[in-house]
């Protein structure tokens, strides 16, 4: 009797961790995380065996310009998910608010893109790059991710995870294959670059087919305000850009401070460190619209903050443990010529794991519209900037920086959200 009895309370847990729907989404979104993680990475090993450390250190820093700005192209995505959480009503009538957003974010990509286009040989000469064909390539970029970012938005408010796995997966898989072919053909970084463009534009056409039906809507809601889009889009920017800096721009400062073999190595332990801030995207990816929701509704968002913390530790534990204890085996991807990264692996692995947990914490209050935390995150995320661009005696200066600074605003945030989620629970309990 007692076994049966254990056997049926396993039994309903596991039903109802099965039923529930931040766990039945998240365990979608990881699977699509991981596969377009792995063909990402894939891509990013291979273009940097076959271009080697130095060219290669030009593919890095002009990835990293590529992946600030396409986490800056969030900000309109992110608020595009909130709101379309917010209108949808089982209708479809939402048609309006895409074909608005997308003709308002198409405009602006194609401004980003003409800025970038005027001052290519400026940036050029800076990051000590011979060629201006990667940086135009990189312009058309600017303008394709803007769209990519209000479709996917569009889908991460329906819900559509399943689909925006799919979106992700191909555009990870086009990239990988495109890429590498003009590679191979001799294209160099120009090559590689164009893979990425490619990868952008499948996902485009894939998420076009997934959206069609709520293009048409029965009805205009006239009554509607974009000026409440761009509101939320300032407190949004500033997350995105504290998103994106301390995993990037010390990449681009890595190939104006140091040689070009030495920009290469960082870049290759800046890859390896970055796999584990693919597992978190897809926590808050189902995170930020459920607690989006909840907020709008009055309902209690601490529960699904704590459990997109437990799952985002368990994530990330066993590859910060093998770059703790064996960051060789990491750097024997890259190939023999990546040596020299070895000792930059394991601080910058725990970097990365420090700032994964703060980004949840960071979606959590844009998710409740908490201004004030986003504007300590952004004073954060400068003091670390203005650091990091004094103490760059070495690679390994920048990079033991970067883990110190991530791991104090852990600290802080973590102190910050305990006691905001402390009044929130009493409030409910009362």
């Amino acid at each position: 009797m007692f076994t049966k009895r254990r056997i049926y309370n396993f039994g309903t847990k596991f039903n109802n961790i099965k039923n529930d729907e931040m766990t039945r989404h998240s365990t979608a979104m990881f699977v699509a995380t991981a596969i377009s993680g792995f063909l990402s990475y894939v891509y990013q090993i291979y273009i940097g065996r076959a271009l080697g450390p130095e060219q290669y250190g030009v593919f890095g820093a002009l990835f990293a310009i590529f992946y600030v700005i396409n986490v800056l192209s969030q900000t309109i995505s992110t608020s595009i998910t909130k709101f379309t959480s917010q209108l949808i009503d089982g209708s479809g009538n939402i048609g309006f608010f895409i074909k608005g957003t997308l003709f308002r974010a198409g405009v602006f990509g194609a401004v980003i893109s003409l800025i970038l286009f005027i001052l290519s040989n400026n940036i050029a000469s800076f990051l000590k790059i011979n060629e201006n064909a990667p940086l135009l390539i990189l312009s058309l970029i600017f303008f394709l991710i803007w769209i990519q970012a209000v479709l996917g938005g569009v889908l991460r408010g329906l819900k559509l995870f399943t689909k925006l796995g799919a979106v992700r997966i191909s555009d990870a898989f086009f990239k990988l294959v495109c890429g590498s072919a003009l590679v191979i053909l001799g294209y160099g970084v120009a090559g590689a670059m164009t893979g990425l463009a490619l990868g952008i534009i499948f996902s485009l056409f894939l998420s076009g087919i997934f959206l069609i039906k709520y293009f048409n809507p029965d009805k205009i809601d006239i009554s509607f305000k974009y000026s409440e889009v761009y509101t939320y889009s300032f407190p949004v920017l500033l997350a995105m850009i504290c998103y994106s800096f301390p995993c990037n721009m010390d990449v681009i400062l890595a190939k104006y401070f140091f040689t070009a073999k030495e920009a290469g190595y960082y870049t290759s332990a800046s890859v390896l460190g970055k796999i584990i801030f693919f597992f978190p995207a897809a926590i808050y990816s189902v995170m930020f619209p459920m607690i989006a929701e909840r907020h709008f509704k009055g309902k209690n968002t601490v529960p699904l903050l704590k459990k997109s913390l437990i799952y985002t530790s368990i994530l990330i534990s066993p590859l910060t443990a093998l770059y703790l204890f064996s960051p060789i085996t990491a750097v024997k991807i890259f190939g023999h010529s990546y040596m020299p990264a070895v000792s930059l692996i394991s601080p910058y692995g725990v970097a990365i794991s420090f700032f994964s947990l703060s980004v949840i914490l960071m979606y959590y209050h844009l998710a409740i519209k908490n201004t004030k935390y986003i504007f300590f995150f952004a004073s954060f995320t400068a003091i670390e900037f203005l650091l990091l661009c004094i103490f760059h005696n070495s690679p390994l200066q920048m990079v033991t920086l970067l883990m110190v600074g991530n791991g104090v605003l852990l600290g802080l945030s973590g102190i910050w959200t305990w006691k905001l989620t402390s009044k929130i629970c009493k409030r409910y309990s009362n």
